[in-house]
């Protein structure tokens, strides 16, 4: 009896090997993959009292930052679902006993009959290619979301570092309007002393020096935090360091903004909403499909311990959809699909919006700082140099050279701002156009399927 049972379990074993290679239905097999973790910061040495680049700052910060990290991580997880969409139900073992410890003949274990069977859910064509997919559109929307992280990585160091050179030119200026500011400070003072001015002029030089001295306070400690601000965006640990002006990008003229609306329609925000369409699409057809029930497979061995034979038993069970046709499924999926193309639609408007206006900024700003750098400033220092030249040959009176330096240092300030304001509408349009040599878009890559691999991949 034991040989019997052993050879009805060698054939149930038999019978669920042939259940899980179903020839019918072809499943993709789950790729044994080793666990992805999160790209691991890079341990790099911190930055003490070091003249800092921009491209250095940029590429501190795409090492270091916890955003990008967790964009990463997120990838993986994304890969890791597609690899699962297209596995194979599990199959079910069982084992059933009748005419067991009864009466009479049914008394013990002789009289039994012993079920041993597998039951196999069939899934109906168009299950596992939508979980597909839609898996497959996650993953790129996953990719491509990971891509918006560094570009706006990029465009935040972009503008920080600005906001820190701005920082070091205002106290630059400012040092130096101190130090004339002493100058001219002294120069009345000792024509009060030899009674060629009033008193009055020299209490006029005391508190310019004094507002020039409370304004070099203020922008020291404006300096210290926008290097805050740069060293928490390049993952933090950053020492003392000055950034390097020269490292900014001379000022250009923007191209016409026909250029940058090419551009839109491959930067990653445009690509991701196509993504939701896609993935839409195949949520809807998800639905349809589901709405075919699935029949479920059963094989196996019965076996007559009372006159020692043995049958094979094969069933198969379909659900009935009287119920549930799955219609508000497929309702609410075709809903996703039309507010996912409305929502590309205003993306497109918005977008289109923005980028004419950040044009807009952009040429103004590259036209203010070429005016100041070309004609304002150099005006203004000569009419200084002038007026305080003529001072000291008594032609001009304090007030006007008083006037001269405040023109000459309002006309820095105003050029050290126009050029920050510069690099900030340079930065957001760059964003907006996913204009970045280092950056290019996941979709284009090898390891993301083109759509007509896709369209392949779901006709399987």
């Amino acid at each position: 009896m034991k040989t019997k049972t052993f050879y009805s379990l060698g054939i149930l074993a038999g019978l669920l090997a042939a259940v899980s290679l179903l020839p019918a239905f072809p499943a993709y097999a789950q790729e044994a993959k080793p666990a992805q973790l999160g790209t691991e910061a890079l341990i790099t040495q911190p930055i003490e009292k070091t003249v800092l680049t921009l491209d250095q700052a940029i590429n501190r910060a795409l090492q270091q930052s916890p955003s990008l990290g967790a964009s990463s991580a997120r990838v993986s997880a994304a890969s890791a679902s597609r690899s699962a969409a297209g596995v194979l139900p599990n199959p079910s073992l069982s084992v059933e006993a009748e005419n067991i410890y009864g009466d009479g003949a049914y008394d013990g274990l002789d009289s039994a009959e012993m079920t041993y069977g597998v039951s196999q859910l069939i899934e109906m064509p168009g299950k596992r290619s939508g979980r597909i997919r839609i898996a497959d559109a996650e993953k790129d929307s996953a990719h491509l979301t990971s891509d918006g992280v560094t570009l706006n990585l990029i465009r935040d160091v972009t503008v920080a570092f600005a906001e820190v050179a701005a920082a070091q030119q205002e106290v630059s200026v400012l040092e130096e309007q101190q130090d004339l500011a002493t100058k001219v400070r002294n120069s009345v003072a000792a024509k009060v002393q030899a009674g060629k001015e009033p008193h009055i002029q020299k209490n006029k030089a005391e508190i310019e020096l004094s507002s020039s001295k409370i304004s070099l306070d203020r922008a020291y400690r404006n300096l210290a935090a926008k290097k805050q601000m740069l060293s928490s965006l390049m993952g933090g640990d950053v020492r003392d360091f000055s950034a390097s002006i020269e490292s900014l990008p001379e000022p250009k003229q923007p191209e016409a903004i026909e250029k940058y609306r090419e551009y839109l329609d491959k930067t990653p925000d445009f690509m991701n909403l196509q993504a939701s369409i896609e993935r839409a699409k195949a949520g809807l057809s998800l639905e349809k499909a589901n709405a075919v029930p699935d029949p479920t497979l059963n094989v196996g061995i019965r076996d007559f311990r009372g006159d020692n034979a043995q049958a094979f038993i094969v069933g198969l069970s379909i659900p009935i959809p009287v119920f549930n046709m799955n219609r508000a499924g497929i309702e609410r999926a075709g809903h996703d699909v039309t507010a996912a193309a409305l929502d590309e639609q205003n993306a497109r408007l918005n977008l289109e919006a923005a980028l004419t206006e950040l044009h807009a900024n952009y040429s103004n700003a590259y036209s203010e700082v070429t005016a100041l750098k070309s004609s304002v400033l150099p005006g203004a220092e000569e009419a200084f140099r002038f007026a305080q030249d003529g001072y000291e040959a008594g032609k001009f009176n304090y007030l006007e050279v008083l006037d001269a330096q405040r023109t000459l240092f309002d006309t820095r300030k105003q050029l050290n701002e126009v050029s920050l304001d510069y690099y900030r509408q340079r930065a957001a349009l760059e964003r907006i156009a996913a204009i970045h040599d280092d950056i290019q878009s996941h979709a284009h890559k090898e390891n993301i399927p083109t759509k007509e691999h896709k369209n392949e991949q779901t006709k399987n």
